[in-house]
């Protein structure tokens, strides 16, 4: 229809006029990025030139569109890097349950694990953001979708912070192309990255925290409810509170809250966490659900001296910077050991 020929170089051509320069190196599908309707046209183009190959395999690095409503909207070669991005993926665990996620693959020792927060789940600008990076910077990106929130299954009133912690293993043992990665961990997921630092020190390589709010559900949350509030999230079971100025509200349950006091992280004191990687929290000073002050105290408790706070006074700023850093120093660990 184009009169397109077979030309790597025709291809190329026409990718970085459709695209403004945007290379299938550099394009962000999971954010969206570009109208889908080119989109499918660029992907039409392609795969009758031979460029992108897609099979009925997913674990190839390869395109696959399975039962499990499995999408992958890219998979590619070029002569650095293979590359795949696989969306609404399914983790099935020993106890029946499954975790919805999306993975992005290159030939890369690095990996990113986003763990978001408790209301936006893995589609976020945060999580896109930390996606992008990845492909600029040739790194494996595993995002989830927490136990009884979007599309992972469970029921709410089992969803916990043992749970998350537990879950967040699983995906790293079952899923991770590489052995370690760099968590990055928006609101709770800081307190579940921190969890598995403790725990499973072999899977992380460095922490990245975006507003954190370890020990929330104690410190923040339960201390600032009047005591009708408390009573009933005990009696009942369940609760939707509004938190914060913004006026947010939040699916508090009774077991989140007494699973919480089990995995506390705050209160030890100055370096009574054993993390030694190397740590960058990300705060801002106009929070009004979490305080800075979350963030100063997570690095006094945290042992590593390679630890960070960026402090923003207006709103946050993207986790670019703080990942670069840790990347590189972690990259630098793994190398001394191994020599």
């Amino acid at each position: 229809i184009f009169g397109f020929t077979s030309s790597h170089n025709s291809i190329t051509t026409f990718l970085r006029k459709s695209t403004k320069d945007i290379t299938p190196s550099t394009l962000s599908l999971r954010s969206s990025k570009i109208n889908m309707k080119l989109l499918s046209y660029l992907l039409f183009i392609c795969g009758s030139q031979g460029i992108f190959g897609f099979t009925s395999s997913s674990s190839s690095g390869s395109a696959s569109i399975g039962a499990d409503s499995t999408s992958t909207f890219l998979a590619g070669r070029t002569q650095t890097q293979l590359f795949a991005f696989t969306q609404n993926k399914k983790l099935y665990l020993d106890d029946g349950h499954r975790l919805a996620y999306d993975i992005y693959r290159c030939n890369s020792e690095d990996l990113v694990l986003f763990l978001p927060n408790l209301s936006d789940g893995r589609f976020s600008t945060a999580s896109s953001n930390v996606e992008d990076w990845c492909e600029r910077n040739r790194s494996n990106f595993i995002c989830a979708d927490w136990f009884g929130r979007g599309g992972s299954s469970g029921k709410l009133m089992d969803a916990t912070i043992s749970r998350w912690t537990g879950d967040t293993i699983s995906l790293m043992d079952e899923v991770s192309p590489v052995s370690k990665a760099v968590f990055v961990g928006k609101g709770v997921g800081l307190w579940v990255a921190v969890l598995v630092a403790l725990k499973r020190p072999d899977l992380v390589r460095g922490i990245v925290g975006l507003g954190g709010d370890p020990d929330f559900t104690e410190e923040l949350l339960w201390k600032s409810l009047p005591e009708e509030t408390k009573e009933k999230i005990m009696k009942e079971g369940f609760m939707e509170v509004e938190w914060g100025n913004k006026g947010k509200v939040y699916p508090i349950t009774s077991s989140l809250i007494e699973d919480g006091r089990k995995n506390l992280v705050l209160s030890g004191g100055p370096e009574s966490l054993d993390i030694t990687c190397p740590v960058r929290l990300l705060h801002s000073l106009e929070d009004e659900e979490v305080p800075p002050s979350t963030s100063l105290r997570l690095a006094q408790a945290i042992k590593s001296n390679n630890c960070v706070i960026f402090l923003n006074k207006y709103g946050m700023s993207t986790p670019y910077r703080a990942l670069k850093q840790v990347m590189d120093f972690s990259r630098n660990i793994q190398a001394q050991d191994f020599s």
